[in-house]
């Protein structure tokens, strides 16, 4: 690791990009999840945030065990995963 990289803060044990591509690519595989395109999947530093409208509580859960899945498959560290989706004002 480079002087400049230390002193900038470049030097992150984790792949953040790599981290939400891989949630999104597991998150639009999952034939159950319906509207993976109105999600929202955020990594800073190994910190993944969840984030958008869903239409089921079971779906809400899905969504963060098909990540979390997804990164033990393929070996990627991260540091925690935040849920923040909102159920619909319709859900139940």
């Amino acid at each position: 690791m480079s002087f400049m990289s230390k002193m900038f803060g470049g030097g992150s044990k984790y792949n953040d990009s790599q981290l939400v591509s891989q949630a999104m690519t597991a998150i639009a595989a999952d034939p159950i999840i319906k509207d993976p395109d109105g999600l929202v999947v955020t990594s800073k530093n190994g910190v993944i945030t969840l984030s958008g409208i869903v239409y089921k509580r079971q779906e809400k859960e899905r969504i963060e065990g098909v990540v979390r899945s997804s990164y033990t498959t393929m070996g990627l560290k991260h540091e925690r995963i935040i849920n923040e989706l909102k159920l619909a004002n319709n859900a139940g």
